[in-house]
């Protein structure tokens, strides 16, 4: 028996639901929920309250550098991973003649921004995965003398199968190519290093626990800090009032530069409250945690006849279990009436486990699949 990492009892929603949906998104908890309070409380103190809200940003940094083994001015708040992705894509100006290379196991969000730059002449490389993964080889042999950038998800939202990130940009750094590591289903889940990616982009609300609203951009100064922005507002800029600001402005040198206006106050206040518990925890022992799981559900569910699209192995997967599954969708929605949540679509249906999961979730889970999901094979 495995006991839940993180008290259910300080999460909403874990009394009613089976809640292996934090791919998706996470309950909130009852600390955050008192910390967005707290940011309206102090909305009410005038300048006070600004100063305290600069607090709480300051002090979030501080934990995501800690997340991230990274420095604080090298983190941008913007508001969503998407932006982030977008942000990054259009900075560096590509042309036609260049290309991108990406895989087949990566969300919307970080296909669609370079997709657009097709129409620049910008070549888009795609790599198939491989019996659901990628490996930092089959990235490289697309990668040639004008390839700009690389992108990849550390943790897979489709297969579940985490990619070795630092193998490719060890390569990668032997080149001039930038190389884009999204760690939205992995950072608060296992451990990340932005020291092994030129960028990184997180949203808020999943593994992280905290709300919407925010998306996290690591730069790593080492290749990228000379990039420049597209966008420009009075928070990316290091004066806004200055005798010659109808005539000219100049960055911030650090990631802030991204940061055009003010971020989701309430979702700092939120994240700076779930991050800080997530670092109370130790990200080694949830990714422990996690693993432990994981590897029990995989088991069970390989020896029950379904075919499970997640490695088995630790090293190869974070919190999410794929299952191939044609008509997942379905079937997730007929778990969700009695009482258990996971993700369905694509072809599959995905559990997500967090630090608040436990061995009766696992239990309770495979005794719904048990009840329900043959009718739909």
């Amino acid at each position: 028996m495995t006991n839940a990492l993180l008290d259910k009892k300080s999460f909403v929603g874990l009394d009613k639901y089976t809640w292996l949906f934090s791919g998706a998104e996470t309950p909130p908890h009852v600390r955050c929920i008192e910390a967005v309070n707290e940011y309206m409380l102090n909305r009410g103190k005038g300048p006070e309250g600004r100063e305290l809200h600069t607090l709480q940003e300051q002090s979030l940094r501080r934990n995501l550098a800690k997340l991230l083994n990274g420095r604080e001015q090298d983190i941008g708040l913007l508001s969503n991973a998407s932006e982030c992705i977008t942000a990054v894509v259009h900075a560096l100006e590509l042309k036609k003649g260049d290309n991108v290379v990406i895989n087949t196991l990566e969300y919307p969000s970080g296909v669609m921004p370079v997709l657009q730059l097709q129409q620049n002449g910008v070549e888009v490389r795609i790599v198939d995965h491989e019996n659901w993964d990628v490996s930092p080889d089959a990235m490289m042999e697309l990668v040639d003398s004008n390839t700009r950038l690389v992108m990849a998800s550390h943790v897979s939202y489709l297969s579940g199968a985490r990619f070795d990130y630092k193998a490719l940009y060890e390569k990668l750094n032997k080149t001039d190519t930038l190389f884009l590591l999204d760690i939205t289903q992995s950072l608060g889940a296992v451990s990340v290093d932005m020291n092994y990616a030129d960028f990184v982009v997180c949203s808020s609300y999943k593994w992280l626990l905290a709300v919407h609203g925010l998306g996290i951009l690591g730069i790593n100064p080492a290749r990228a800090e000379q990039l420049v922005p597209h966008s420009v507002g009075w928070r990316s800029v290091k004066e806004i009032f200055h005798d010659r600001r109808f005539q000219d402005y100049a960055f911030l040198e650090d990631a802030r530069k991204f940061e055009v206006g003010y971020p989701s106050y309430p979702s700092i206040y939120a994240m700076n409250c779930s991050t800080g518990l997530l670092l109370e925890t130790g990200i080694d022992r949830i990714e422990k945690h996690i693993l432990e799981l994981g590897g029990g559900l995989i088991r069970e569910l390989a020896g029950r006849g379904y075919q499970v699209m997640t490695p088995e192995a630790p090293e190869k997967r974070a919190g999410n279990i794929a299952i191939s599954f044609e008509r997942g969708g379905e079937l997730a929605d007929v778990l969700r009436q009695q009482g258990v949540l996971v993700w369905g679509g694509d072809g599959r249906f995905r559990a997500s486990i967090h630090g608040y999961n436990d061995s009766a979730d696992i239990d309770r889970l495979l005794e719904t699949l048990s009840d329900h999901a043959g009718s739909f094979r």
